[in-house]
């Protein structure tokens, strides 16, 4: 009985020992929803920027703090992104968490030095830090970009991001980029981030697409874009791809990273005219990589579901097949001649690819030592690459076929 009353005792010890000692009240904590990083003045400082959410917005308390801004704003100069944290207590009341924190902005000043790959390798350290938090790449300072970022619709910054991360999954315009995939990409394969800005300057072109961020032809509305990525390349930013060689670089992935995409073609029967089409995808890229040669060869085969969204010319696609035909060979083609120049731009300017292409070749080899020892990028940049895109068309939109608009002759 004495042994068994020992035990009984000292389960509830134990018990009482895990209390919440640490405990802290939701009104005495500040949520960092997103931060912002850039170049210090002096040599190896860099200026962290906090955006902090307002609890009390959009609340039950809400007609207490009307007058109040949806979130506080605070940049701290220190060495790196833990020490900025314990200093930004000098002026905050609560006690900062990372634990909302799903978005990390990053000057493009501080992404192109040597010094950034410091800073956000340091980062993870803090248990708080999530590895799935979203990574962009802003065109102006990420301080400058967080106090221009004031949403109109959407009152709470956190949903701000959220959203516009759901609608890359639709548009392809811009990569899903995380601290998570920058980590595991750090040697000398391509990572891509997404890429803003809050400075535009419009620029009209004809492929609807072939944007970066601040290029759009947008004449009101909400200044912040983002559209494109930034080329990363260990652990620092070497270059920018527009929103359509973004797209490409998703479609030449095995694994389907975009739900759909929406495009515009010339119309092969009319070339004054183009198409608008959506394409979808249920089925991985095919992706075979001869290493046994050299050059190596790489046979990518992508195959594509295609409808029929915009039909300027309104010509009558679904009752001629001969048409169908046509238009199935020009959107092909096009789609494999912007891929062959995508394959040209990243071989000889960048030596890498961003296409996770790196896995299927290293299948061909018994350990990684030999995979590493055959020096994939060199490998690559003289790679002999064969893509192939195969299009069905899977409708002709909700009208069987396009009205027929002809002159009265009465007048």
């Amino acid at each position: 009985m004495r042994r068994i009353g020992w035990k009984v005792g000292m389960l509830f010890a134990v018990l009482f020992l895990a209390g919440c000692g640490e405990r802290l009240e939701l009104e005495q904590q500040a949520f960092v929803v997103a931060i912002g990083l850039d170049k210090g003045e002096k040599r190896n400082l860099i200026d962290v920027t906090f955006q902090i959410s307002n609890p009390q917005v959009n609340t039950s308390q809400a007609a207490e703090a009307q007058t109040e801004p949806p979130s506080d704003i605070v940049t701290i100069t220190a060495p790196d992104l833990l020490s900025a944290k314990e200093l930004a207590q000098s002026s905050l009341s609560r006690k900062i968490t990372f634990s909302h924190l799903k978005t990390i902005i990053i000057g493009e000043e501080l992404a192109r030095d040597d010094l950034f790959k410091h800073v956000i390798g340091s980062a993870i350290i803090d248990p708080e830090m999530r590895r799935e938090a979203m990574m962009i790449i802003s065109k102006e300072p990420a301080q400058d970009f967080i106090h221009q970022n004031k949403p109109t619709m959407e009152t709470r910054p956190h949903k701000y991001y959220a959203f516009m991360e759901g609608n890359w999954e639709h548009t392809g315009y811009v990569p899903l980029s995380d601290l998570n995939t920058f980590y595991q990409r750090t040697d000398g394969e391509l990572f891509l981030a997404a890429y803003a800005t809050a400075q535009t300057e419009p620029e009209v072109q004809e492929d609807d697409d072939a944007y970066l961020a601040g290029e759009v032809p947008q004449l009101s509305g909400y200044p912040v874009q983002m559209m494109g990525s930034a080329i990363l390349q260990k652990g620092r930013m070497i270059g920018t791809l527009d929103g359509e060689e973004t797209r490409f670089s998703l479609l030449l992935r095995r694994k389907n990273l975009i739900e759909s995409m929406t495009a515009s073609f010339p119309d092969p029967t009319k070339e004054e005219y183009r198409l608008t089409v959506v394409f979808s995808r249920t089925e991985n890229t095919k992706i075979r990589i001869d290493t046994d040669r050299s050059p190596a060869k790489i046979d990518v085969n992508v195959p594509l579901k295609m409808r029929i969204n915009s039909n300027l010319s309104l010509q009558d696609f679904t009752r001629n097949e001969k048409k169908q035909k046509k238009l199935v060979k020009s959107v092909e083609e096009r789609l494999e001649k912007k891929s062959d120049e995508l394959i040209a731009k990243l071989q000889e300017e960048y030596g890498g690819e961003p296409f996770v292409w790196y896995a299927a070749a290293r299948k061909n080899f018994w350990t990684m030592k030999e995979f590493e020892d055959y020096g994939w990028d060199r490998q690559f940049a003289e790679a002999d690459v064969d893509i192939k895109f195969v299009v069905e068309i899977e409708s002709f939109g909700e009208q069987i076929r396009p009205p027929s608009l002809k002159k009265d002759e009465t007048e």
